[in-house]
């Protein structure tokens, strides 16, 4: 790798992680398309195990720095977790046997969906305290109070499709997850958020161990330390950007972000 494309990719990085942060994802579903691109003989395993290398620390670092400002409703994550990293791991064993194109198509497919659902409905009905579901009181660390209620059965269950449909396509799952906890677990945007990089922090790394422990470290990996420097130093300026948007204009750029990216790789995949 030359120096100019070392420097490219700290920039893309940077690019990625700052978007991907302050929307709420882990930046696979840009990255994936980027390492595609970059190694047309690689196959779908290798990378999704370093698209969601990246994945896992840009979201590790969002979800460090959410910790620390008391942003993540623990109970409601954990859950979150132990039903999602199973269906995860489903998906990617999937993963390893399903061909490159069909791959691309389906991730596209996805995106598409996603996106258009957000256009349409950019706006989630969060809970009133008279709604059926788990009762949720939690103050975070500027002393704001947020009461809403998560429909169990069916964040739960979405959430798992979501995760193993993620893995499968190679990405973290934020750009899913996010509407997920607003529309379906109806989460304030500020705890949804959280939520989602502490989700696919944890997913993230997940499938990369297993992938890993399959043998698909091949040479998209070589692209990783200078996509996470960028990915680092945008980390550093995502949470102060992320403050001054509204949750309307966060999802309206998410939603932009993934209906360009399904495009795109639609046409390389067609």
């Amino acid at each position: 790798m030359s120096v100019v494309e070392f420097l490219a990719l700290i920039g893309a990085g940077a690019a990625i992680g700052l978007y991907a942060t302050v929307v709420g994802a882990g930046g696979g579903f840009l990255l994936t398309p980027l390492l595609l691109l970059r190694h047309e003989g690689a196959l779908p395993a290798e990378v999704t195990m370093a698209a969601l290398l990246v994945v896992a620390l840009s979201s590790g670092l969002a979800t460090g720095s959410a910790l620390r400002g008391r942003r993540i409703d623990l109970p409601v994550c954990v859950l979150l977790v132990a039903v999602t990293v199973p269906a995860a791991l489903a998906g990617a064993t999937v993963t390893t046997i399903l061909p490159r194109a069909t791959f691309a198509v389906v991730f596209a497919s996805l995106l598409f969906v996603v996106g258009a659902f957000l256009v349409i409905r950019p706006h989630p009905a969060v809970g009133t305290p008279g709604s059926p579901g788990w009762r949720r009181r939690f103050r975070d660390g500027e002393g704001r109070v947020w009461m809403y209620r998560v429909p169990l059965r069916r964040a739960l269950t979405i959430s798992a499709v979501a995760a193993f449909v993620s893995a499968l396509a190679g990405i973290g799952g934020g750009l899913i997850f996010t509407p997920i906890n607003t529309h379906v677990g109806r989460m304030p945007h500020a705890l949804a958020v959280p939520a989602t990089h502490f989700v696919i922090a944890t997913l993230a790394a997940a499938v990369v161990i297993f992938q890993g422990v399959a043998g698909h470290a091949d040479t998209p990996l070589e692209d990783v330390p200078a996509l996470a420097i960028g990915v680092i130093v945008a980390s550093r300026f995502a949470p102060r950007l992320q403050r001054r948007l509204g949750a309307g204009l966060l999802t309206r750029a998410l939603a932009i972000g993934i209906l360009a990216v399904a495009a795109r790789t639609a046409f390389v995949a067609l």
